[in-house]
């Protein structure tokens, strides 16, 4: 499974002397198409870069697929360059646009989007006696680990034992509680999950959640009533409704800091012009574009300088400027590989009015 840290290392991959890097996104969900459509659209793609890409990136991806890919994944990443002894294959648990690029540098655009969309998202599911751990990464969910507290028996007599007694199942029940929040905390740290979903029954959540440290308690988005026999495949759904609702709200609230902050002066820009000049300066703390975002430019062979306008002469270095198809993948590759993130927006009407693509600054 891809994460940021191999999404850096990708975007710093460069071609060296020899042929194009070779790129490839293929829909491989087998519940919307027959396979023989998938070979077709396969063959296709590799049709278009055969002339550009090398005879023996195409020939090890069709080798790939006749020999190797077992079709269980809804989606397939691959980048090839033999010659730079590069292979590298990502399946996917959701589909991807079916596409193929040859160029001096890997395609990502796609890659980024789905790691900015489906985030890394833990979740637990307590109760007063348990916890169950999962972790959610690009549609994906896996169950790490449970723990289970001392049980919790009911006093069937009443008077005063009975008190006394569940006063015992009372304090037991906060000691299983607190021990969930202690292995929740840890669960989060091991797996680097900055966004937190809890489920379970609402009179164990009140209380789980004000044991947590105050920082998890900001990192929760929600809450989902679930049984604590719930399958994976339940937590994974119910959860992915609650996760895209919130994603949708998180991204309307991260164009609006950027029009404001933009619009004063502070912190941000906005329109492709501004943004492609604090890329160059590497301030972008932040790169947020509409989904599927594409603009020409121009791209300096000599320090890399890339241009929404039409330019003879470099400005920084006087190279010689070239025309580039889909200049906003360049951005994405060096805001990626100087350590920025990339947010991708679906259907911004505040976003579009800004200019489509815009930057929260480091500095």
């Amino acid at each position: 499974m891809i994460d940021e840290r191999e999404l850096q290392e990708l975007s710093s991959f460069v071609r060296q002397a020899g042929p194009p890097l070779l790129s490839l996104y293929l829909d491989t969900d087998l519940t919307q198409q027959p396979k023989d459509q998938v070979k077709l659209v396969l063959r296709d793609l590799l049709e278009r870069v055969r002339g550009t890409a090398s005879v023996k990136d195409v020939t090890r991806v069709e080798q790939f697929f006749d020999q190797e890919y077992d079709w269980r994944a809804r989606g397939v990443a691959i980048f090839s360059a033999v010659e730079q002894k590069l292979w590298r294959v990502y399946p996917l648990a959701l589909p991807v646009e079916s596409d193929a690029h040859a160029g001096d540098e890997l395609y990502l655009k796609p890659l980024t989007h789905l790691l900015d969309e489906y985030k890394r998202y833990g979740v637990v599911l307590v109760d007063r006696k348990s916890a169950r751990f999962f972790l959610i990464h690009l549609r994906e969910i896996e169950e790490k680990s449970e723990i289970i507290g001392e049980d919790l028996k009911h006093h069937k007599q009443g008077g005063p034992a009975a008190t006394r007694y569940q006063r015992r199942v009372e304090k037991q029940a906060g000691l299983n509680l607190k021990l969930a929040a202690e292995a929740t905390a840890r669960f989060c740290r091991e797996n680097e999950c900055d966004r937190l979903v809890l489920a379970g029954s609402d009179d164990a959540l009140t209380q789980f959640r004000e044991m947590l440290p105050k920082t998890l308690q900001k990192q929760v988005i929600g809450t989902l009533a679930l049984d604590m026999e719930a399958t994976v495949t339940e937590v994974r759904d119910r959860t992915a409704e609650l996760i895209q609702a919130q994603e949708r709200q998180r991204e309307h609230r991260l164009v609006d800091d950027l029009v404001t902050a933009a619009a004063k002066g502070s912190g941000a820009v906005t329109g492709l012009a501004d943004t492609f000049y604090v890329v160059r300066e590497g301030r972008v703390r932040i790169l947020v574009m509409e989904k599927g975002l594409v603009a020409e430019g121009y791209l300096c062979d000599g320090c890399g300088y890339i241009s929404a306008q039409s330019i003879v002469k470099c400005p920084f270095c006087g190279g010689k400027p070239h025309h580039v198809d889909d200049a906003v993948e360049r951005v994405v590759h060096r805001v990626v590989e100087a350590g920025g993130k990339v947010e991708t927006v679906v259907d911004s009407k505040a976003l579009a009015t800004a200019g489509h693509i815009g930057a929260i600054l480091r500095y």
